[in-house]
């Protein structure tokens, strides 16, 4: 019977210690999520690409429409602004394109007169908006023909963000 047990308790030990050998993953090899920095504008708009458009909507769980998607983006970062794309063309400084850094607000003329269409400028001919033709947050080239045909202004509305910028 002794020996009979032997195998039995040979297998057990080393089923054991094959499972000791599988702990998982260790916590340092699960990627992290790192929030983005404080200020990042950018960053917490490109956090979002892919998200649904939805008419009036300005949140991540429901979706976004344009100027919902900039309202969000900005109230993550303490800045209030107004609901509308054509209020928050009134809002901020106004800038040239030459003179754009990332977190400027940039506008389009799409289908009303006025600012009808708005995104986030990000730097290095891109801007991050949510458009209703595609239907999620995307970022798109700036200088792209049918941008620069509706672009209609930009503002700043990050306080301390004054100067030379990125051109776009």
């Amino acid at each position: 019977m002794r020996l009979a047990l032997a195998p039995c308790f040979l297998v057990l030990v080393l089923v054991l210690g094959l499972c000791a050998g599988c702990g998982g993953l260790r916590p340092d090899a699960v990627p992290e999520m790192r929030p983005c920095p404080p200020g990042d504008v950018v960053c917490t708009a490109r956090s979002q690409i892919g998200r649904p458009y939805r008419f009036g909507g300005f949140s991540p769980d429901s979706g976004f429409d344009c100027s919902g998607f900039t309202w969000w983006v900005y109230h993550q970062h303490g800045v209030n602004l107004p609901r509308q794309s054509q209020d928050q063309a009134a809002f901020g400084l106004p800038v040239s394109p030459e003179e754009l850094l990332p977190g400027d607000l940039v506008f389009f003329e799409e289908w009303r007169k006025g600012a009808s269409h708005v995104g986030i400028y990000s730097g290095r001919d891109r801007f991050i908006h949510c458009p209703s033709s595609g239907g999620r947050v995307r970022e798109e080239r700036f200088s792209d023909r049918y941008w620069r045909r509706h672009y209609l202004g930009a503002c700043r509305v990050l306080p301390g963000r004054e100067g030379a910028g990125d051109s776009p």
